[in-house]
């Protein structure tokens, strides 16, 4: 049995990663069908918060699951990398679980079908995550001093610091009771030579406008006449 599950949690590894490519070849070649690139009316939306909360839930309740020895005991949280390297993980989703969602303002509905593959996501990687580390991952007992072991925390650190950081940046674009798209303006001032060169050539000049602060505003009737580097930025977003 455990010879099995161990096959399966590789196989299930290796297919993460084809999954990846094919998901970034699909989404370079259709665009990315939510956010507000979604179809108003396409799909049965559901209130931002509590798909968020739903979606999440899983990769946080498997491996709180397999801590607490479900199933099966978890015979290899008894080594520190092990706790460690499940900790991170449990650290991340119980902020994108637990805490995100209830900072969301004015959060569009989330498409049913969004919500679905999130929710498998979360499923699958909980899973693969928890039951290696609960129960297969081995470390050498110096693990906690090695480069890679060390440099791959430091690298979850600032990730996860920037994403919060930027979470709020995002957050705070709105006023109160806004719904609106917004985007950074230190972006936009990296942009906005460029921007301001390439209206005399835009199709339709009303996709941004500058108004009396200087500030450059996004009206987005018309994505295909955006400037090139405008687009590059709001891919990036």
């Amino acid at each position: 049995m455990e010879l099995a599950e161990r096959f399966l949690l590789d196989a299930l590894a290796y297919l993460e990663c084809a999954l990846g490519v094919v998901c970034y070849m699909l989404l370079k070649l259709r665009g990315s069908p939510y956010g507000r690139y979604s179809s108003p009316g396409s799909a049965f939306g559901l209130p931002a918060r509590a798909a968020w909360v739903m979606q999440e839930l899983p990769s946080l309740a498997l491996p709180l699951l397999a801590c607490a020895g479900a199933g099966a005991p978890a015979e290899r949280l008894n080594r520190w990398p092990n706790c460690i390297l499940l900790a991170m993980f449990l650290v991340h989703y119980a902020q994108r679980t637990l805490v995100f969602p209830f900072l969301i303002r004015g959060g569009k509905p989330t498409p049913l079908y969004v919500f679905l593959l999130a929710f498998v996501f979360c499923t699958y990687n909980g899973y693969l995550q928890s039951r290696y580390l609960s129960q297969y991952a081995v470390y050498a007992d110096d693990w906690l001093r090695d480069p890679r072991f060390l440099t791959g925390s430091a690298l979850w650190l600032i990730g996860m610091l920037i994403n919060i950081h930027s979470d709020h940046v995002l957050r705070n674009l709105r006023k109160p009771g806004e719904t609106g798209y917004k985007i950074p303006r230190v972006l936009l001032q990296i942009a906005r030579l460029q921007l301001e060169a390439e209206f005399l050539f835009v199709n339709a000049p009303n996709s941004a406008e500058i108004n009396d602060n200087n500030d450059i505003c996004s009206v987005l009737p018309d994505v295909s006449q955006e400037p090139p580097l405008w687009k590059a930025v709001e891919s990036l977003l």
